[in-house]
């Protein structure tokens, strides 16, 4: 009777065990989906971060001429210090894309094309992207006006790939 009694405190025992294992592998997989969902999350945050922060810089007095028009006199001063404290962003580029030009000049500069406005210097940043105007104040011929050109404003956010 003894023995008995001994083996099924063994089978109570392993089967204590084994419900104890199961639990656990049960934890694991449930973490592990859980950690892609917010890495999934993540990265869509980010995604979404990026494309209303190309609508607030279209927008900042700091920047703008106007709607969807950014101040070339603005952007070369903000490209010349260091305002990292204000982004919100990885990175911030401006292309003039009209007229078309065959290699990137950065501004300022004679015939320049890019303006390189902040830069973090991070790894792993997805680019996003939209098409502005770019407007200038020219004296000519004694009449001052708004010369303005094509560009692409591109605002780069850090991934986790």
């Amino acid at each position: 009777m003894v023995k008995k009694a001994q083996l099924k405190i063994q089978q109570m025992a392993f089967m204590i065990v084994a419900v104890f294992f199961f639990l656990i592998m049960a934890g694991l997989i449930f973490l592990s989906y859980q950690s892609q969902t917010i890495k999934n999350n993540y990265d869509r945050l980010q995604k979404d971060q990026a494309i209303s922060s190309l609508q607030i810089l279209t927008n900042m007095p700091e920047l703008t001429c106007g709607y969807l028009c950014l101040d070339e006199d603005k952007l070369e001063i903000m490209s010349k210090k260091d305002y990292s404290q204000i982004w919100p962003v990885a990175s911030i580029e401006v292309y003039k894309i009209y007229p078309v030009s065959t290699q990137k000049i950065k501004c300022p500069g004679t015939n320049c094309n890019y303006y390189n406005v902040y830069d973090s210097n991070q790894q792993n940043i997805q680019k996003y992207s939209t098409y502005v105007s770019l407007c200038k104040k020219v004296n000519e011929l004694e009449y001052i006006y708004d010369k303005c050109e094509i560009a692409r404003l591109v605002v780069g956010v850090k991934t986790n790939a």
